[in-house]
């Protein structure tokens, strides 16, 4: 990981340079519609800060997840004096959704006992 970036074109560019993957196959992953020296020569210009075409937000996140590097994200924090995040760990996240699941199921369950109640006192016959 790079301390810090010319700009926002350098960070693009390392992210592909560091990602494993040529600025080819990355071009045809962000222009699937274009031939692939049209594509190659559009994401060149993109990383040219004198270039006439630009990512776009969800462009650069697809470019990241794609190259599953993160530096216009790095340089995005550096840049609005932001910490630059850790990533989550997907076993953290399968904690918090399973945890997430089992609340939600103890909800229904009190909810559905409270209703019992009530259906029991004679309060309501039928729920549709």
């Amino acid at each position: 990981m790079k301390l810090f970036y010319d700009d926002e074109y350098d960070a693009i560019a390392t992210a592909i340079g560091s990602s494993g993957k040529t600025f080819k196959e990355v071009a045809q992953y962000m222009f699937p519609d274009m031939k692939s020296e049209s594509a190659y020569a559009r994401l060149k210009d993109c990383c040219n800060p004198t270039g006439t075409q630009r990512l776009s937000f969800g462009q650069t996140v697809r470019l990241m997840s794609f190259c599953e590097s993160y530096d216009p994200l790095y340089y995005a924090c550096d840049d609005t004096l932001h910490a630059r995040p850790d990533r989550k760990a997907p076993e953290d996240e399968a904690v918090m959704l399973v945890e997430a699941i089992n609340s939600a199921a103890h909800t229904m369950e009190r909810a559905m006992k409270a209703l019992d109640h009530i259906k029991a006192r004679g309060g309501i016959r039928a729920v549709a």
